[in-house]
């Protein structure tokens, strides 16, 4: 009967793993914020952030490329589970590449 428990609880939580989606936040609203949506979308959604960096990152690869900008936006934003987080989105081209979140309460 404890293997049972054990095998059970282990599946319970591995599945709780895989429907953690990486690179997403979810608001409060049940509204989803994701990789790969334009920068126009998020701020649509959230609204103005906090702080916004932008980089330009050149790569010199001998054959005169073109620099990427790279925004960092910074949010305090209410979260599904758990209260209050700080969100910092990453954007290049135009496009979300990164988002990170950690709980307010925790820092």
């Amino acid at each position: 009967m404890n293997k049972l428990k054990i095998i059970l609880l282990l599946s319970l939580m591995s599945c709780a793993l895989v429907a953690q989606a990486a690179g997403s936040f979810r608001l409060m609203s049940g509204k989803l914020i994701s990789s790969g949506q334009s920068k126009s979308e998020i701020i649509a959604v959230v609204g103005v952030p906090l702080y916004q960096d932008v980089e330009t990152i050149g790569v010199d690869e001998g054959g005169g490329g073109h620099p990427i900008k790279r925004e960092v936006l910074t949010y305090k934003l209410d979260g599904s589970i758990g209260g209050e987080y700080l969100v910092i989105i990453t954007v290049e081209n135009n496009t979300v590449v990164s988002i990170t979140s950690k709980q307010t309460s925790r820092m």
